[in-house]
């Protein structure tokens, strides 16, 4: 980078103290002999004269980057490396130790309160349990920051037994080392501080500036209620800044590449980027972010014709081993870490795949016979949902034709068994066959039968609505029949094998267990067997809905048989059994179940936020309220808004002096341009790459998002104050500094009551709500001249049982239906978990008794109907044909329905 400068301050004689600038750009300052009198216009300013109203400098004991000495000068001048690098005085590190101390004071006071569950504790604190268990569980966010929690805990006194299920729970009377679970995201809010300073340093700012920055980020309110509790920001915050700061100390040794320190730095912005990603997906954002500088370093040395192509080469191939390999390794890392802490089964087993589940201790999938052929009997796997097997029970339809239930089913019990027979038609050519009994496996395009193995229903689908998904081109899917009955045209499905097993080309052609993915298309209706996760009503025990569905995609229409029995199969046939993935596959499989759980998160809530109300901080959202306290998430004005404000700027800076270069008229912007450039330019694309792309989410925000782009865009500030203020008097910059630190410890103290949750006043809430969308509840705070408030409430604990995940604060309604909402317990991914969660089991002894009567209902209603040839279906010759493939097969198109509807007998509900 080329903001590689040397301030030095210079006093003479009657005159005010000046600036005097010994920039070192190329190894040349202003005193080298032979230094372009451009390069010195520019170090000057916009005059070539001195400024004698210059008010303020720096000598070098106050500065960032040390200037050669003679005898370095001589080492480079004999083939030496060394180089400018970073240097910071005792008296600096002095400061910014007293800086960290007060920060320290700042951020662990009152550590303890609230003694109760806040917010996402709900979830963070019960995955710190599962680790200390070892019971596998699901998140939407990679483990890295979980694990910490858990490390904490467990360095804590945490056994893992608490379970954090609702927000308002007593830690004090459970006896849960919560401080030591909270002193964590503590200490990483904490290191935050010397960070700050560290990377202004390095970018080259000035001592003062280091130190305002420092102080700053120390009050700033959201950043230190978000890392008070047991919550994943602080850590991604951390490793966002750790590597922004090992970028920039990266950039002090470019004079010194491939050097020892030169590596390091390198290495460690790679390694901390992987730990960002491993916390929160936002880490994607930051990876982009040293992706777009280093694209342009990388511009920036092709253009240097001192660089030979070998030596580029060496740049091009170290940045992508450190930049690339590196992070990759080490996400893959903390999820091995993960995967092997987790290994026992838990209710994170739904969401994951069978070859998955197949690694975790408890549970034993087995091996079962390859081939399938008629007769056999079959459990089948819906394979897109992971929501169970294809299962009917006796127990009615409550609507549509009131037949026998056909769902899907989590557990494994003998009423998922199907057994898989031919047509009617085709099995009397069987029989008329010179073998009858002879085995023949199931091919691509075979017409068959299903007929339930408990019930002897067969699977049946009609021109019936179903009980949950009402769409026109949903058919109903219901089991049909009874003993002895020969069954109909409407319970012919033909066999479409979409997919294989590699290892086993012939399941692409033959059916076969496990390594076969296929459709079942309807012959008569032309739709496919499909489920999309929707719960049916506790009427029927509350299990996934089984549709026919027209023109359906094919990820939600596959299946897969997972078990295989038949008594005439050889005892030496091939058998299968599920693959189990490494950690590669693992890790893939995991990745896509998290992004497609993300995009899910779609239901309103009424703390959420869009992300154009963000930088000026229209509202924030509540974590926590109990009788008159309260903790709601809520930054420091003035640093949001002063803070959008410069980044902004430089943004409109860039494209004035791009269209005025345009016109040949070259602004110099007092000597600071190149370096306000590569130092807020790094931050203002760093504060865009973490903002924008929350536009094109459709899932719930919330203003915590926010928080990473807000510390980038608070450097960008105070590198913007710093340059900006270089060339004014030394007491107007003193003056703008110490007032900015002075109005945000005064807002620090005004709102500090919700960032810790401590007692305040009405009169005292109300007046610092500067914005109406400020909804945090005033209300419940006694008022100074003695007024019984009657808005506050405890918290209600919420109702659900579900598996908490990732959740968000849900509302309650206050006495007074003006008031705001007070935070409670409320999981975006409710109904996520709910799907992925088994079903209740079903009192199969119940269900029996009423078989007699379902038999009699069904047969008389089926005597009923044949009377009526209208119910009939007309099947043509084409679907006749086994090898002929329904309408909706090849593509995705509504087809035109032949034939009349069919109306399948109806019997009376029960």
């Amino acid at each position: 980078m080329a903001h590689l400068e040397n301030m030095r301050y210079r006093k003479q004689p009657g005159t005010a103290a000046v600036y005097e600038d010994a920039t070192v750009i190329s190894g040349m300052s202003p005193t080298t002999p032979g230094t372009p009198a451009t390069a010195v216009e520019d170090m000057m300013g916009d005059s070539m004269e001195p400024r004698s109203d210059l008010g303020y400098s720096y000598g070098k004991k106050d500065l960032n980057y040390a200037d050669y000495s003679a005898a370095g000068a001589a080492s480079q001048h004999a083939g030496s490396d060394r180089s400018l690098r970073l240097s910071i005085s005792k008296n600096q590190w002095l400061t910014l130790g007293l800086i960290t101390l007060f920060a320290a004071y700042i951020r662990l006071w009152r550590l303890s309160n609230p003694a109760n569950v806040v917010f996402d504790e709900v979830h963070f604190g019960k995955f710190a349990g599962k680790y200390l268990n070892s019971t596998y569980f699901f998140d939407v966010h990679p483990p890295l920051a979980k694990m910490m929690f858990a490390a904490a805990g467990k360095l804590a006194g945490y056994d893992g037994v608490f379970d954090f299920k609702s927000i308002g729970l007593d830690y004090i009377a459970a006896g849960v080392p919560y401080v030591g679970m909270r002193l964590m995201p503590a200490l990483l809010g904490l290191a935050m501080v010397p960070i700050s300073y560290i990377t202004l340093a390095a970018f080259g700012h000035a001592a003062d500036a280091c130190a305002l920055g420092a102080l700053v980020v120390a009050l700033e309110n959201a950043l230190l209620t978000q890392s008070r509790l047991i919550l994943l920001d602080a850590a991604l915050i951390f490793f966002t800044g750790a590597t922004v700061m090992c970028w920039a100390l990266f950039f002090t040794q470019t004079h010194r590449p491939f050097s020892n320190r030169w590596w390091t730095y390198l290495l460690l912005t790679g390694v901390n980027m992987g730990n960002a990603l491993s916390c929160k997906w936002v880490g994607l954002f930051l990876v982009a972010t040293i992706g777009v500088w280093t694209l342009k370093d990388l511009w920036e040395k092709l253009g240097d014709l001192s660089i030979t192509p070998t030596q580029y080469a060496k740049h091009f191939m170290a940045r992508g081993f450190a930049l690339i390999v590196v992070p990759l390794t080490v996400y893959l890392f903390w999820f091995q870490i993960h995967f092997s802490v987790l290994h026992k089964s838990g209710d994170g087993n739904a969401f994951m795949s069978p070859e998955f589940q197949n690694t975790l201790d408890g549970v034993s999938l087995g091996h079962t016979p390859r081939d399938i052929y008629y007769g056999s009997r079959i459990r089948i796997r819906h394979a897109a949902t992971n929501a169970g097997y294809l299962h009917s029970h006796l127990s009615n339809y409550e609507s549509g034709s009131k037949q026998q239930q056909v769902t899907l089913y989590g557990f494994r019990d003998e009423n998922n068994y199907w057994m898989i027979t031919r047509t009617e038609a085709a099995e009397q050519r069987v029989q008329n066959s010179t073998d009858p009994a002879a085995l023949q496996q199931i091919k691509n395009g075979d017409i068959v039968r299903l007929m339930h193995y408990k019930t002897h229903r067969r699977l049946h689908s009609h021109d019936v609505r179903p009980p949950v998904t009402t769409n026109d081109y949903q058919n109903e899917v219901s089991g049909y029949g009874w003993e002895g009955f020969k069954g109909d045209s409407n319970d012919h499905w033909r066999v479409q094998i979409l997919e294989g097993d590699s290892r086993v080309p012939e399941s692409k052609e033959r059916l076969m267990a496990i390594h076969s993915r296929f459709r079942l298309i309807h012959v008569g209706q032309r739709c496919a067997l499909f489920s999309n996760r929707k719960k049916l009503p506790k009427w029927a025990h509350e299990q996934v809905e089984v549709t026919c569905m027209k023109s359906a995609k094919f990820p939600k229409t596959l299946w897969r048989i997972e078990t295989n029995i038949n008594d005439k199969i050889p005892a030496d046939a091939p058998l299968a059994e599920y693959k189990r993935p490494g950690l590669v596959a693992k890790v893939l499989e995991a990745t896509a179940v998290m992004w497609r759980v993300n995009n899910g998160l779609t239901k309103s809530h009424p703390y959420e936020s869009r992300p154009h109300t963000w930088p000026w901080m229209r509202r924030g959202m509540s974590f926590w309220g109990k009788e008159n306290r309260g903790i709601y998430l809520l930054g420091t004005p003035i640093l949001w808004w002063l803070s959008f404000v410069a980044i902004s700027a430089f943004a409109g800076i860039q494209v004035v002096m791009f269209l005025r270069d345009r016109r040949g008229i070259h602004d110099r912007l007092m000597g600071m341009r190149e370096r306000y450039a590569d130092t807020v330019g790094f931050f203002f694309f760093g504060w865009v790459l973490h903002w924008i792309p929350f536009f094109i989410m459709g899932r719930q925000l919330f203003i915590h998002h926010y928080l990473p782009a807000l510390w980038l865009a608070i450097m960008g500030f105070i590198g913007t104050l710093d340059l900006f203020t270089r060339r004014i008097s030394r007491r107007v910059r003193q003056v703008l500094m110490i007032g900015l630190l002075l109005v945000t410890i005064r807002m620090y103290f005004q709102y500090s009551h919700i960032a810790y949750g401590t007692a305040w006043s009405r009169e005292g809430c109300q007046g610092s709500k500067w914005l109406k969308s400020w909804d945090y509840d005033c209300k419940r705070y006694p008022s100074m001249h003695g007024t019984v408030t009657t808005t506050a409430v405890d918290v209600p604990q919420p109702t659900t049982a579900m598996p908490n995940i990732g959740g968000s604060p849900a509302v309650i309604q206050a006495q007074n239906p003006e008031d705001p909402p007070q935070a409670e317990h409320f999981d975006p991914l409710e109904n996520e978990n709910k799907l992925n969660e088994p079903a209740p089991r079903i009192d199969h002894d119940k269900l029996n008794s009423n078989a007699d009567k379902l038999n009699k209902d069904m047969k008389k209603a089926a005597t009923t109907a044949r009377s009526d040839d209208k119910d009939e279906p007309v099947v043509h010759d084409d679907e006749k044909d086994e090898h002929f493939v329904g309408g909706d097969a090849g593509q995705d198109h509504t087809p035109t329905p032949q034939g009349s509807n069919l109306k399948a007998p109806v019997p009376p509900g029960i």
